[in-house]
This record gives C-alpha cells, sequence and structure tokens, in this order.
C-alpha cells in the first residue's frame, strides 16, 4: 500500500507504504549475448516475440519473425548471429556494458518505486513486474515489448567512454552522446510509460501539444520526487537554470511570434524536438523547451486550483489550465 497525502500547497507526497516495489525482477538479455550459446540466446529472445523481431529481425537482421514459432533457427540465422555476437567491435561494446551495469539493482529499484506510486495514483498496474535490459546497437533507449519496459543500455554508457567517442556523429550526433549518461535511466523509463499509456490528445495547436507534454512532466513529479528535477527533463543543472532564468523571455517570445495558437507543426517542431539547443534562442538554450514551459504551465494551474491529479488530466480546456500562469 502506498498513502498519497496532499496540502494546501497542491505539494502531493507519495509514501511507500510496504515494500511492494521490491517485488520487480530484472531480464539481463544484454548479458544473454556474452554468456550463451547461439541456440540459447534464440530460446531467451523468443519468450519476447516483440522483442525478438525489433531486434533480430529490424535491428541486426539477422532471422525473420517466423523463427520466433520455432524452437531451432535456420542455418543461415545461426550464422548471422555468430558473426555478430563475435564480431570484435560488438564484443567490445558488449564488454563494455557489463563492466558498467554489472549490477542495475539501484534502477530496478527506484524505477519500482516510480510504477508503484503510478499504480496508486492511478489505479493501474504495471503486472509484469519485469524490467528487462538488452543491447540496441545503439537505436533504442527504452522501449515497452510485450508489455515489458526494456532499456537498451548501450545507450546510457556514457559520452566520456572511449567506444561512445569513436561512433561516428552521421550516426550518432554530439547531442546525443553528451546525454548518453546513466543518470537519465530513470527519468527515461518513467516518462517513455507515461507517454506511452497517460499520454493526452488536447488539441493540434502549439498551447495544447505544449500542455499534453507538461501533465507528463506533473506527473514525473509525483511519481519521481527524489530524481533530480533536471534529469526528468533531459537536462543537465546548467540547462534547466537556463530554462528558469529566461521563461519570461521565452513566453514573450511565443505571444510576440504568435505560435501559441499554431497548427503548422513544422513551424512548432522545434520547440518539441531533440537536438543540441532550441532553434532561434541560441547556442545556450536547451533542446525541447516546450516541454518544460508545458510543464510550468501546469505546475501554476495546479498550484493555483489545489486539484489533485486526476482532476487536472480530466481538465481539457487549454485555456483554463493556461488562466493561471504567471511566466516568473
Amino acid at each position: 500500500m502506498i498513502l498519497v497525502t496532499s496540502c494546501n500547497s497542491n505539494s502531493n507526497t507519495i509514501k511507500l507504504n510496504n515494500d511492494d516495489w521490491k517485488d520487480y525482477s530484472v531480464i539481463r538479455l544484454d548479458q544473454s549475448l556474452t554468456n550463451d550459446s547461439i541456440n540459447e540466446i534464440h530460446q531467451k529472445f523468443r519468450n519476447y516475440p516483440e522483442l525478438y523481431e525489433n531486434f533480430y529481425v529490424k535491428m541486426i537482421r539477422a532471422g525473420k519473425k517466423e523463427e520466433i514459432l520455432s524452437n531451432t533457427i535456420s542455418i543461415e540465422t545461426k550464422q548471422k548471429l555468430s558473426l555478430f555476437i563475435n564480431d570484435t567491435i560488438i564484443k567490445d561494446i558488449l564488454q563494455e556494458i557489463q563492466l558498467k551495469f554489472t549490477n542495475i539493482d539501484y534502477y530496478k529499484n527506484e524505477i519500482g518505486k516510480g510504477l508503484s506510486r503510478y499504480e496508486t495514483l492511478f489505479g493501474k498496474t504495471y503486472s509484469p513486474k519485469k524490467i528487462g535490459t538488452f543491447f540496441s546497437l545503439f537505436n533504442s533507449d527504452v522501449h515497452e515489448f510485450d508489455s515489458i519496459i526494456w532499456i537498451g543500455l548501450d545507450m546510457y554508457l556514457g559520452s566520456e567512454n572511449n567506444i561512445i567517442k569513436l561512433l561516428p556523429t552521421e550516426s550518432l550526433p554530439n547531442y546525443i552522446k553528451n546525454k548518453m549518461d546513466e543518470k537519465y535511466i530513470i527519468s527515461d523509463v518513467l516518462f517513455g510509460y507515461l507517454m506511452t499509456h497517460n499520454s493526452q490528445y488536447l488539441g493540434d495547436d502549439f498551447l495544447s501539444r505544449m500542455l499534453a507534454y507538461g501533465k507528463i512532466g506533473y506527473i514525473m513529479n509525483l511519481i519521481l520526487p527524489d530524481e533530480d528535477p533536471e534529469n526528468k527533463f533531459r537536462y543537465n543543472k546548467d540547462e534547466l537554470e537556463w530554462c528558469v532564468n529566461n521563461e519570461k523571455y521565452i513566453w514573450q517570445y511565443i505571444i510576440d511570434q504568435e505560435i501559441l495558437y499554431e497548427k503548422n507543426f513544422n513551424k512548432i517542431s522545434y520547440f518539441f524536438n531533440p537536438g543540441p539547443n532550441t532553434k532561434n534562442f541560441g547556442s545556450d538554450s536547451p533542446a525541447h523547451i516546450g516541454i518544460w514551459l508545458g510543464y510550468r504551465i501546469i505546475e501554476d494551474y495546479a498550484k493555483a486550483t489545489d486539484l489533485d491529479i486526476k482532476e487536472i488530466l480530466k481538465e481539457k480546456n487549454v485555456q483554463k489550465l493556461l488562466s493561471t500562469y504567471e511566466p516568473k
């Protein structure tokens, strides 16, 4: 059981009242690629058909999705998979993953706590009680396959890792490398889960998109109270500070450029997309500042109305959600 308490300032505290979050287990498919035979790898991956198809068929192009149904794999697939896991570079990457992530109990526990708080808030259950890790070939940080959350650990080796430094910027730009930090794992998992299960459609215009992200950001604050605030936006401390210091400027720019009700996504996408910065706001600005600003608007609405998160989510009138916002 988890207790939720609130006070007039609308600060919600969700207390973990027992050890339900300790029930989570970890599936280390990344270790299977290092320790198991080809047949054992096949047997383990076929337990997860969606991941099998996305990993075997799409990422490393070894095998066909029909082989999910078979206890054995074709000679051709066996050869391709063998070439893949015995490739010198691949072996080096897998070794780096094992060295850095020998034990991931801390992440499992913190993710479990976040999901337990989510279950209390919404009465929904993440029934598998499992977290999976795999090698994504630098294609995926967090994905949900087969109703299980999977973490591509290669995406969190760190920007200073020698292998990451050697990867060509054409395939992995520096702004991505710079954020390949394990400190983002917990927030990435919960943000991805919320975007899949709690994302709301409020409209196609800029304000509606911003507020939809803002609601996700507000939930993140409730279920990850111990996480550093900058991590929840995939920022570092300087980037979050830039947003805080320039909030009035960001808002004034949106008003002056008449962006607030713009529906052409090509004209507003730079406020939400990943990148080295947000276009038109200088090289010191962080990316996707529209997500952060959406959170700020929802935060002000929550404080002004003292509504709980369920009532906030029910409110879909964007003008009402905006009415209490005061740029700082």
